[in-house]
């Protein structure tokens, strides 16, 4: 792993609940300076988990001072009712008078199995016994703490120079299955060390998420507690003038930071055992290019095509197909991994079995597919799906 750059201001530390994953760390406390920006988005599920519930209502109502963001792994506080709630409100208002801070600044989220009553007590002594070791260099313990059935820990940092200064970004995620979120992945966090306005900060949360954790999906399900959080430290060493070329210079670098980790949670994606990139271009809008996208992209017979290192463009092309605008099957093209599959609706006159086979066998799959109808494109990242997907998944709550 490249190094890790710590943010001014920010702290982090966890402990273990000592529930689900028995000793492993499973409760993450993020202290922010009370200079810091915030922007968070969530779930587009209309049945929203209890911490997320809170998180949305504590983010417009934050109070000066200190922020906490309290993290948990193993169970997502999701479709507990009033007592899922109630809980939350508890471990926030007994955390937040811990660290001397307003109740409405300690923000919430929630990771794991849902529907199960929530362990109130034990969590909260996770979090107080993570407090006291709170500090600047806990980034991959804080990484480690919120996976769930991910087989590693996302985490990217990097450093940009904005004019004659420095600049770090760093930020880490978790996701393996139950992603195809509308705005974000399961759970991101990801920190600037700048001081930047509201708007500003929105704005490239906004841009980043659109090319990142919009264009990802594992299985096409959405859950409950999917959480995005861009935090700008609050460093006025490092302030970014609004719709400065400073300000383009950095946003860049978080879309880059976004990507990265989208990439790495495709890889590792619930039985994964290839990233696959779907390329539509071509296409007569972009609504249209993303809609044709997320299709071939989220086929259950192209994933495990891939899976089997079957080249059965057949599968892709049915996929293309279903949306009833693409009506003339002699204007699509497909190829995979640059070999030609298809064109003008039948097999191309290029194609090579033999070499369309290798090219499938690649942990890394490009499709890319031109529908001959207008300029506009769209990507999106996925996964395979192979038998351990379908063991992960039937045999999740065990």
């Amino acid at each position: 792993m490249s190094k890790i750059y710590n943010i001014k201001g920010v702290k982090l530390a966890c402990a273990s609940s000592n529930t689900r994953y028995g000793k492993r760390d499973d409760s993450l406390v993020i202290t922010l300076d009370e200079k810091c920006t915030i922007s968070g988005k969530f779930t587009s599920n209309s049945f929203k988990a209890a911490p997320i519930k809170i998180a949305q209502k504590n983010l417009t109502s934050l109070m000066p001072g200190k922020k906490a963001l309290l993290i948990n792994a193993g169970n997502a506080n999701a479709a507990t009712g009033l007592k899922g709630v109630n809980a939350v409100k508890r471990y926030c208002k007994e955390i937040s008078s811990q660290l001397g801070i307003s109740s409405s600044n300690a923000i919430p989220f929630s990771t794991g199995v849902i529907g199960e009553p929530f362990p109130t007590s034990k969590y909260l002594k996770a979090f107080k016994k993570a407090i006291p070791s709170l500090n600047q260099k806990n980034w991959k313990a804080a990484a480690l703490s919120i996976l769930t059935t991910d087989t590693k820990p996302k985490l990217i940092s990097k450093e940009i120079n904005v004019g004659k200064r420095k600049v770090a970004i760093t930020g880490f995620a978790k996701g393996s299955g139950m992603i195809r979120p509308d705005f974000a992945t399961l759970l991101s966090f990801v920190f600037i060390d700048g001081k930047l306005n509201s708007e500003s900060l929105k704005k490239i949360h906004s841009n980043a998420l659109s090319e990142s954790f919009e264009a990802l999906t594992v299985d096409g399900d959405t859950s409950p507690n999917d959480s995005s959080l861009l935090v700008a430290s609050g460093n006025k060493e490092n302030f970014i003038k609004k719709n400065s070329t400073e300000e383009k210079k950095l946003e860049k670098a978080v879309k880059e930071i976004f990507r990265e980790l989208a990439h790495l949670l495709a890889k590792d994606a619930e039985g994964a055992t290839k990233k696959i990139s779907v390329n539509v271009s071509q296409a007569k809008n972009q609504k249209q290019a993303k809609s044709v996208a997320f299709t071939v992209a989220e086929s259950p017979l192209v994933k495990t095509a891939m899976f089997g290192n079957d080249a059965n463009w057949g599968r892709i092309l049915s996929a293309v197909g279903r949306d009833a605008e693409i009506n003339n099957i002699e204007k699509v093209s497909i190829s995979i991994n640059g070999q030609p599959m298809v064109k003008r609706g039948n097999l191309d006159p290029k194609h090579s079995e033999k070499l369309a086979s290798k090219a499938v066998k690649k942990k890394d799959i490009e499709i890319n597919i031109k529908l001959g109808l207008g300029k506009a494109k769209f990507n999106v990242l996925t996964s395979d799906f192979s038998e351990d997907y379908v063991l992960i998944n039937s045999d999740y709550r065990s």
